[in-house]
C-alpha cells in the first residue's frame, strides 16, 4: 500500500513564498486591523498582487491553480485575511455566474464578493431562507434580510440566496442572484464581534431591489446544490485556519519553554508544560491530515461530506484548544495584547460558527454513522 502524505517541493516552495509575505505585510498590521474592524483593502490589494486570492483560480483567469495548503500560512499571522482568502477563492471559484472580468478583479484584489446566506432564523438550514425573489418580466425583485455576512460592510458584490415561489403552488426553489452592493435598495450595516474583526461582519437588507434574471449563479433552482459544494471544502478549509493559527501559537510556546527560566532552570523542563505542547503537536498533525483527506476527495470529485464534517468539529476544537492552553502557559504575559496570543484566542473562535456550528457537524456525522432517524435532520 503506498501512501505519501508529504508536499512536493514546488509546493513546499508555495508555502514559504505565502509565509515570508505573510510576515512581511500582514503581521505588522495586524493588531491595529484587529483594534480598527475594518476590512483592510490595503491587505486584499498586497494578497491579490502576491497571487494569494486566486490560488485556486483557473490560469487564464489571473489564478495560480494550485491547491489549499495557503489557507494555514496566512492564518499562522492573521486569521482575519486567511478568512478573507479563502471566502474570495471559494465563492468565485465554487459559485458560477459571476463572469469572467468579476473573477479576474477578485483575484486581483481589485472586487470584493462575499456569499449572504444566513438569516435570523435561517443559518445551516438552507431550506429555512425567507428572502424572496419575486420574478416580474426579466427581472427579480429581492426583498428580506441576511445576516452574519462575512466582508460586509466592504464586499463590492453579494451571492444572495433567496427563495422563488412557484407560480403553480408547487415547491419553492432556492437561487443564488448576483447583486452588487451599490444597487437601489441594498443597505449594509456593521456587526461587533468578538474577534476576527478585520474580517468584516454584517447585516444585509434587501428592499425591492431588481436585478436581472440572468444575474442567477449558476441554474435556477441549483442554489442549495451549489451551497453544499462549497461547504464540503470550507468546511477543510476552516479548520486548516485554526490549525495553521494554532501551530504558529505553539512554535511560540515552544521558544518560550526553552528560554523562559524559574528556579534555575527553563519550564520546559517540567512535565506539566512539555506534555501538553507534545500533545497538542500531535493532534495538531492528525486534525491536519482529515482536512486535506477531505480536500483531496473533493478535488478528485468524491463525496467528502463525513471527512469534512469530521475534520470541522476536530480541527477546530482542537485548534481553540492548542491556543487557549497556550496563552496560560505564557503565564501573566500571556494575557496582555502586545503578546499577540489573546487576539488570535479571540479570532480562532469565529470558526466554531463559520459554515455550521461544530454540533452541526456532529449531526451530520450521526445521520452518516447511525443512521439519519438518529440525527433528527429533515432529509
Amino acid at each position: 500500500m503506498a501512501l505519501d502524505f508529504s508536499f512536493s517541493p514546488e509546493q513546499e516552495e508555495w508555502r514559504q513564498y505565502v509565509r515570508d509575505f505573510a510576515r512581511r505585510e500582514l503581521q505588522p498590521h495586524s493588531q491595529v486591523w484587529d483594534t480598527e474592524a475594518i476590512l483592510p483593502r490595503e491587505a486584499i490589494r498586497a494578497m491579490g498582487k502576491a497571487g494569494i486570492l486566486g490560488v485556486i483560480g483557473d490560469k487564464s483567469l489571473g489564478g495560480q491553480a494550485r491547491d489549499y495548503i495557503t489557507i494555514e500560512e496566512l492564518a499562522a499571522v492573521d486569521i482575519s485575511c486567511s478568512l478573507i482568502a479563502w471566502h474570495q477563492a471559494t465563492h468565485s471559484r465554487f459559485l458560477p455566474g459571476w463572469g469572467d472580468d468579476t473573477v479576474r478583479q477578485v483575484h486581483a484584489g481589485e472586487c470584493v464578493v462575499a456569499l449572504a446566506t444566513s438569516e435570523k432564523n435561517a443559518g445551516s438550514d438552507l431550506s429555512a431562507i425567507q428572502v424572496t425573489a419575486k420574478r416580474e418580466g426579466d427581472e427579480y425583485i429581492v426583498d428580506g434580510e441576511k445576516i452574519h455576512v462575512s466582508t460586509i460592510p466592504g464586499a463590492d458584490i453579494l451571492a444572495v440566496s433567496a427563495k422563488v415561489m412557484s407560480e403553480d403552488g408547487g415547491k419553492p426553489q432556492m437561487i443564488l442572484l448576483r447583486v452588487p452592493t451599490s444597487l437601489p435598495g441594498v443597505s449594509v450595516e456593521a456587526a461587533q464581534q468578538m474577534g476576527a474583526r478585520a474580517h468584516s461582519l454584517g447585516s444585509v437588507k434587501l428592499d425591492q431591489v431588481r436585478v436581472p434574471v440572468t444575474a442567477t449563479l449558476g441554474q435556477e433552482g441549483e442554489g442549495k446544490a451549489l451551497m453544499y459544494a462549497r461547504f464540503n471544502v470550507s468546511r477543510c478549509l476552516s479548520p486548516l485556519a485554526a490549525l495553521g493559527s494554532a501551530r504558529g501559537v505553539l512554535n511560540e510556546t515552544i521558544d518560550f519553554a526553552r528560554n523562559r527560566q524559574v528556579f534555575g532552570r527553563p519550564i520546559g523542563i517540567n512535565q506539566s508544560i512539555s506534555f501538553p505542547i507534545v500533545e497538542h503537536h500531535t493532534r495538531i498533525e492528525a486534525a491536519r491530515l482529515l482536512a486535506y483527506r477531505a480536500l483531496v476527495a473533493n478535488d478528485h470529485g468524491v463525496d467528502a461530506s463525513a471527512d469534512a464534517a469530521m475534520a470541522k468539529w476536530f480541527g477546530i476544537s482542537t485548534g481553540v484548544s492548542v491556543i487557549q492552553d497556550c496563552l496560560q502557559m505564557f503565564g501573566a504575559q500571556g494575557y496582555l495584547k502586545e503578546q499577540g496570543i489573546e487576539q488570535k484566542l479571540r479570532d480562532v473562535q469565529a470558526f466554531l460558527f463559520t459554515g455550521g456550528t461544530l454540533n452541526i457537524m456532529k449531526l451530520l456525522l450521526v445521520r452518516q454513522v447511525m443512521g439519519p432517524e438518529f440525527a433528527g435532520l429533515r432529509s
